[in-house]
């Protein structure tokens, strides 16, 4: 059994939506570095795969699943061994008549207060989801992830921690162990489904949650207007523990 690193949940500066400043060659230079083994590049209604993008990561250990972050009824939602026709899905039923093409779906920062985010339709459409996403913005104090983490115990859904990573800085803080027989991506979609996961995140200082988000605004906007200044701020995830939700670390509040 093999131990891999990976988040699902990763855009770039070919997104329709959002100023990245980064590139697909730089995200998976940057995942391959810091020990990542699978990825998906899920940008916002744009499909971002290729077999040149797919032979680059694996020569570099990693594994490229093909993904996109689709605006479903002006919801989101990840999907993942994804096609170019996905970027066509705009109905739940779209997804649904998808799904029988071999779709694993995950539903991003679902109970998250973004008028994007799921919430009553996951409800809804809950048959149609293979895992949830546990998000890296939280505190001990603010934690929209617990109401997911109860739909997850209610329905048997497996988690998985995903970066959402907008800035390159920020990707690990939030990402999951899978325990998969092979690097491959039936392998891993098979671990999920399965509960062969261990997601690994902590959560952030409470004052920090807003600097946070105004880092990743500022940079979208430095980067809209062609500035590549960074100002840095440093946050990281320490890969220890054994329970599948493990919080690295607590910082006092």
């Amino acid at each position: 059994m093999l131990n891999i690193k990976c988040d699902f949940h990763l855009h770039t500066r070919d997104d329709r939506k959002d100023s990245i400043g980064h590139s697909e060659i730089e995200l998976i230079d940057h995942a391959a570095a810091r020990g990542f083994g699978a990825l998906a590049i899920t940008n916002h209604d744009t499909y971002t795969f290729n077999n040149e993008l797919q032979r680059y990561a694996q020569d570099k250990g990693v594994l490229l699943i093909p993904g996109i972050e689709k605006n479903v009824e002006k919801k989101h939602v990840l999907i993942l061994n994804a096609t170019p026709a996905a970027e066509k899905i705009n109905t739940f039923e779209d997804l649904r008549k998808a799904k029988d093409d071999g779709l694993f779906l995950i539903a991003p920062h679902p109970f998250f207060r973004y008028p994007c985010s799921l919430g009553k339709k996951l409800y809804e459409h809950i048959e149609l989801f293979d895992a949830l996403e546990f998000c890296f913005f939280y505190s001990t104090l603010l934690n929209f992830n617990r109401k997911m983490l109860k739909l997850s115990e209610q329905k048997g859904l497996p988690v998985v921690g995903n970066s959402d990573c907008h800035l390159l800085k920020y990707m690990g803080i939030c990402h999951s162990i899978i325990h998969a027989e092979a690097q491959s991506m039936e392998a891993i979609f098979s671990a999920i489904r399965n509960n062969s996961v261990r997601v690994l995140s902590e959560p952030i200082f409470m004052p920090k949650l807003p600097w946070i988000f105004l880092d990743m605004k500022l940079a979208a906007l430095r980067e809209a207007f062609g500035s590549k200044e960074r100002t840095p701020i440093v946050v990281s995830a320490a890969e220890v523990g054994e329970s599948r939700i493990h919080i690295v670390e607590e910082f006092p509040e």
